[in-house]
């Protein structure tokens, strides 16, 4: 075979124009939660139909349901996850956080404004200061 016939075309390049002009699909992102407590993402085609459970793309395990941003997800025993809020607000009540919200930002106006050392926050010090940027 002579070296002119395939004038252009290297090892490993495109064997025609590239389509410049043409957009890709457009995507959507949906996430999914594995057994095993992650989460990952899988890029859909707009127009298609999302599934309910994909494979786990780490671990291979199968069933692993979509993530709803309106739903909890469950943790690694199946029970849902409790977030921080949630935690918060089963040990205090909305007015109590407030009064204490209302406390803190009482005692650092105080202070004149957000300074190291100590703050005392619903009658009680709390002492605090900033990493020097050591090496």
């Amino acid at each position: 075979m002579r070296k002119g016939i395939l004038r252009g075309y290297g090892l490993g390049s495109p064997t025609g124009t590239p389509d410049r002009t043409v957009e890709p699909a457009p995507r959507v992102m949906v996430r999914f939660t594995c057994r095993r407590g992650h989460e990952f993402t899988v890029p859909f085609a707009e127009s298609a139909e999302l599934p309910a459970s994909w494979e786990c793309t780490q671990h291979g395990l199968a069933d692993c349901p979509a993530v709803d941003d309106h739903t909890t997800r469950p943790g690694p025993d199946g029970k849902p996850l409790r977030t921080h809020l949630v935690m918060l607000m089963e040990r205090r009540t909305t007015a109590d956080l407030d009064a204490l919200v209302d406390s803190a930002l009482a005692a650092v106006r105080r202070q004149g404004g957000a300074q190291p050392g100590c703050v005392c926050i619903a009658g009680r010090p709390y002492s605090f200061a900033f990493p020097t940027g050591g090496a």
